[in-house]
């Protein structure tokens, strides 16, 4: 696949295999090749994101790159100058997608309780929101959509075979609840609340660089939908790390949200927060429900089951694990 970009490959690691191949490439470009590069290769096997997906994915993060919105794996052309590389490769049932972009050295998951951080996580947050809130998507631009029908009427969970066999009755008719629940409770869409979203926005996502900025990384998911659903998605994976630190966070919330606020007043839509925190926790029980990667299902079952517990309570009580009131 290599072979199709200006790369002389020195040597490469397979760095995470969920629902896509990600490899680390060291090697030099045919532009300097006394200099060495690093690349991050990331190839789609199965059920990947079509090739027009995958182009208009890197025509935002090229539109991101080229703004200096935020800092972003820059996307890396062909030979030919394309994007995206389509192969059949021996062995494998299907043909491969692959592209790709420029390593961001770094730590991701930069540490929550470091001074600073929160407030960091919320502007870079804000300056992405900012920008798609600005981008004029070009001809052909085609991303999947993370409204409400998308993630819990057409979501795995819900019409899937294998993910409906893998829950009981009862919990089959709790997520019939929660769907009904939240279609009832979330806000129209409307441009202050809806654009194109990263919509994987855990802290997984985020690398603390070697000097001293956060870059975003993993746009696969990137698509249209709320604001607040990138909002939720930070919080969420933060509370599921600091939950036994009393008031950890509490505090984190407070400075990642006056981030936000330092550079763009919050959507109006925060104001139905925990039901954002309950469509982030659908798109990650659609995912493990739905999944036939061993990895994934090593830890997903024990997840899915205690989101379910989450969801339950939810139909009690209005609210959701992570719940802040928060008005725009």
């Amino acid at each position: 696949m290599l072979r199709s970009y200006d790369i002389d490959v020195r040597r490469m690691r397979l760095v995470q295999y969920e629902d896509n191949a990600v490899y680390f490439v060291e090697g030099s470009s045919g532009k300097d090749p006394g200099e060495t590069a690093l690349y991050m290769l990331r190839i789609s096997v199965r059920d990947g994101r079509s090739p027009a997906e995958q182009n208009s994915e890197l025509d935002w993060m090229a539109a991101l790159v080229a703004d200096k919105a935020v800092t972003v794996p820059a996307p890396v052309a062909t030979r030919s100058s394309g994007k995206v590389v389509t192969v059949e490769e021996p062995g494998w049932p299907e043909p491969a997608t692959a592209v790709v972009f420029e390593w961001i050295p770094g730590r991701a998951s930069p540490p929550y309780g470091r001074p600073r951080v929160a407030g960091e996580l919320g502007a870079i947050t804000a300056r992405l929101h900012e920008h798609a809130s600005g981008f004029r998507p070009p001809a052909g631009f085609v991303r999947p959509s993370w409204g409400h029908a998308d993630v819990f009427e057409n979501g795995a969970a819900m019409t899937d075979p294998t993910a409906r066999d893998r829950l009981r009755e009862d919990e089959r008719r709790t997520l019939r609840e929660v769907c009904a629940a939240v279609r009832e409770r979330l806000p129209e869409q409307s441009a202050a609340d809806w654009g194109v979203i990263h919509a994987d926005l855990h802290r997984g996502n985020l690398v603390g660089t070697p000097d001293g900025t956060v870059a975003v990384i993993d746009f696969d998911d990137c698509g249209w939908g709320f604001y607040m659903l990138d909002v939720a998605t930070v919080l969420s994976s933060v509370l599921r790390t600091c939950r036994k630190e009393p008031g950890a966070y509490d505090r984190f919330a407070e400075g990642y949200l006056d981030g936000y606020r330092s550079v763009r007043e919050l959507p109006p839509a925060a104001a139905r927060f925990d039901e954002f925190l309950v469509m982030r926790d659908m798109i990650i029980l659609n995912f493990v429900l739905g999944s036939r990667n061993a990895a994934v299902l090593s830890w997903g079952p024990q997840r899915a089951q205690g989101i379910l517990r989450l969801m339950q309570n939810y139909l009690k009580t209005g609210e959701y694990d992570g719940h802040l009131s928060l008005a725009s």
